[in-house]
């Protein structure tokens, strides 16, 4: 139809916004429809000027009147955001949800599901089914008693137990499962204090962080490096920084032996390599001759400001040497000279 064609040509491709896709139906509705300056053939013998009149009169008077095309959307239809319903967002939820009663959570609802936006009668709230994730209610549609861990639960309180969730959530949490997203020292820095597992991940973590930047540096490093892929990149790279599926497989326990089987390797190679043994740290406190790398982290203690590596017992806060000599340089070269 006439319609149809109008609509198809004026829809751009790749557009898969439901509100895109609405907005183009309604303008080529208004294009097709109120047109004042062409003839439309109807049915029998009708005068141009009876049919406007009568297609006007098919018209809600909000469409005609409307000037804003997003308000007249909004009276045919629902839109996100709109003031009785939305749909769920995707987000990422880190506390746990309090045990509210049923009903109240319906009320602040609006009594619909929230994945639909269905209306849900009093009668038929019971049927409802709570999404342990967003912490709503769903309708049969919407929720099909799907299970899955919960982000908060893990890491507040390491547990792993599977709960109900909306087929929304269902699918959002399946596409973050691998993605690194949760700093455990930004969430919950207990959490190393409440896990033994995780706090040897930690220490491992932290002592592979310092290795690889030594390594890569290294130009005899190269097999030692390939190691490091038996793991995921940012477990290497970045501090405290997890995706779920880590988290997993730290309370298996089937992540640490790795680490502990890469660290093994390279600290054979840092101590058996002249190029990197040529970068240690020699104790400017003690001056021993024991070479210090960063990623001793038992023994060595690392200033904050130049970075440098003392022993953990010498180490005296506020008095690295080496920050001592750049201040006193930076002292010596900001004193103008006296006057000849």
């Amino acid at each position: 139809c006439l319609y149809c064609l109008t609509f198809r040509s004026s829809f751009e491709p790749g557009s898969n916004s439901a509100e895109a896709t609405a907005q183009e139906l309604c303008r080529a509705f208004r294009k097709h429809w109120l047109q004042t300056d062409s003839s439309v053939q109807l049915s029998g013998c009708l005068s141009s000027s009876k049919q406007r009149s009568v297609l006007k009169e098919e018209i809600p008077r909000e469409l005609e009147s409307s000037l804003n095309l997003a308000e007249e959307i909004k009276i045919i239809s629902k839109l996100r955001g709109s003031s009785g319903w939305s749909p769920p967002r995707s987000q990422i939820i880190f506390n746990i949800h309090p045990s509210v009663k049923r009903d109240a959570v319906v009320a602040a609802q609006n009594f619909t599901c929230v994945g639909c936006g269905t209306p849900i009668e009093s009668k038929y709230v019971g049927r409802l089914r709570y999404c342990d994730y967003l912490g709503k209610y769903f309708c049969d549609c919407c929720h099909s008693y799907a299970q899955s861990s919960i982000p908060a639960r893990i890491l507040l309180k390491w547990d792993f137990k599977k709960y109900y969730v909306c087929n929304f959530s269902k699918h959002l949490l399946d596409s973050i499962w691998q993605h690194p997203i949760f700093n455990v020292s930004c969430v919950n820095k207990a959490l190393y204090t409440k896990s033994k597992e995780m706090d040897r991940v930690r220490e491992a973590q932290e002592q592979l962080f310092h290795l690889k930047k030594l390594l890569k540096t290294c130009r005899f490093g190269e097999s030692v490096l390939k190691e490091f892929e038996q793991v995921p990149s940012h477990l290497t790279e970045e501090l405290h920084l997890f995706s779920l599926d880590d988290l997993v497989k730290i309370k298996r326990g089937q992540l640490l032996p790795l680490l502990k089987d890469i660290l093994k390797s390279s600290t054979s190679h840092v101590d058996g390599c002249e190029l990197c043994q040529a970068k240690g740290f020699i104790c400017e406190f003690c001056q021993s001759a024991d070479l210090l790398f960063p990623y001793q982290i038992a023994k060595c203690k690392r200033c904050t400001e130049c970075k440098t590596c003392f022993h953990k017992a010498c180490f005296k806060s506020g008095g690295c040497p080496k920050c001592l000599r750049i201040a006193a340089r930076r002292t010596f070269s900001e004193t103008p000279s006296p006057a000849p």
